[in-house]
């Protein structure tokens, strides 16, 4: 029987679009922030792109254009104002031999015209409203978000009760409901559970093996030129930059970035989330790549700046699904060759974390794909996609059973 009251960790864009998907099917959802506001963390940039990232012919590829339909298709039906989402396009520039020789192959890989193509600099500069020096891969459906006010729509769901400031300590299961205790000593009750509080999920899960980390990105704001203000096109290199869509005390400001920075689970402290000038210059150095006009003419111009810490695994898929008991299955290990639908799951249990910077792209198909199991509907992915996902993946590859990694519950 599916389950009728869910509570969902973490009040991001992977713990909103999970509530979202699973409220859309009348499961009562309670969603816990420890923040005072929801999205406040890495999915509280001012801005948020969306796009995929494609490599080819590739399964890694398969997932990312999933997602990105998905989301684009999600987002455009909230109905959002225009100050707050804007569908304006995207050009993926060959800056580089390796960058041309990606989106050459992309492009040749038969994908509707509406979806994506391939524009010569000349086109590409076109489309811009700017002088471009490269040719593009063009996705004309790519879009910017506000991610705060983008939250905030998926949660307003009558099925949704959002509860701030609110930090879970413990899960425990008792019988057939979970018992979700917080710093604030509430005690709440559900049928299911939904861990998806990014690089804090490990607090929740000490005895499950998920090999992520955190990365430090800073975003840097910059205030619009008379000629900047021409770019109609979210422009990507190795960063991206924004049209000028923020508005801020009447000023009109691009989005650059964004800076990586892999840190040790340790010191995810807040001083490492001050602004920092050398990653300013960094950002602006994208924008070089970008247009040297650009850069010419901006370089002065950032005026604010934002650092996240994104929850990343090691091989850059999410943890999207059912958990297992880590305990029960070391105590008793099953053969390599088992049914996956042996092995010791908790029934209830999922999780839905480490979308690295591509969060607002990826985790709503996978909160979809957990709505799914929890309703034992059609997989929104293949088997194989769904497995990739596993959550479960690096505890059942460190115990010698790489198959079972690859599977989902059937």
């Amino acid at each position: 029987m599916a389950a009728k009251s869910a509570i969902v960790i973490g009040a991001g864009i992977a713990g909103c679009s999970t509530a979202y998907a699973l409220a859309k099917r009348g499961i009562k959802v309670t969603l816990l922030e420890r923040n005072p506001e929801i999205a406040s963390e890495a999915s509280g940039n001012p801005v948020a792109m969306l796009y995929p990232r494609l490599s080819g012919d590739d399964i890694s590829s398969e997932f990312a254009l999933s997602a990105y339909l998905h989301s684009l298709q999600l987002y455009k039906s909230l109905k959002l104002p225009p100050e707050d989402f804007g569908c304006c396009g995207m050009l993926q520039l060959g800056f580089n031999a390796k960058e041309l020789a990606r989106i050459q192959k992309v492009a040749v890989q038969n994908h509707a015209s509406d979806i994506l193509q391939y524009v010569n600099k000349n086109e590409a500069s076109r489309l811009a409203g700017i002088n471009i020096e490269h040719d593009a891969l063009y996705l004309s459906g790519a879009a910017w978000v506000n991610p705060q006010q983008l939250c905030r729509r998926l949660t307003q769901h009558q099925h949704i009760n959002t509860l701030n400031l609110q930090k879970v300590i413990n899960i425990l299961k008792v019988n057939d409901l979970f018992e979700v205790h917080t710093n604030q000593g509430a005690v709440l009750n559900a049928e299911m559970v939904v861990i998806a509080n990014a690089n804090d999920a490990r607090e929740l899960c000490t005895d499950l093996v998920m090999n992520i980390q955190a990365v430090r990105g800073q975003v840097s704001l910059v205030s619009a030129t008379a000629s900047s203000k021409a770019l109609q096109k979210i422009v990507c290199s190795d960063g991206y930059f924004s049209p000028a869509a923020l508005q801020k005390d009447s000023e009109q400001l691009h989005c650059l970035g964004a800076t990586f920075s892999n840190i040790a689970a340790t010191e995810n402290a807040q001083n490492k989330l001050i602004v920092e000038e050398q990653d300013h210059q960094a950002n602006l150095e994208k924008l070089n790549v970008v247009s040297n006009t650009l850069y010419s003419d901006l370089k002065n111009n950032i005026v604010d700046g934002r650092v996240s810490l994104r929850c990343t695994a090691i091989d850059y898929w999410p943890l999207a699904g059912k958990l297992l008991d880590a305990v029960k299955l070391r105590t008793n290990p099953p053969r390599p060759g088992a049914d996956v639908n042996s092995l010791p799951w908790v029934e209830g249990l999922y999780m839905n974390i480490a979308h690295g910077s591509k969060g607002f792209t990826t985790a709503p198909l996978c909160a979809e794909l957990i709505a799914c199991m929890v309703s034992y509907q059609a997989l929104p992915v293949s088997n194989e996609l769904a497995g990739l996902l596993n959550p479960n993946r690096f505890l059942l590859k460190e115990m010698g059973l790489k198959r079972l990694a690859k599977m989902v519950l059937g």
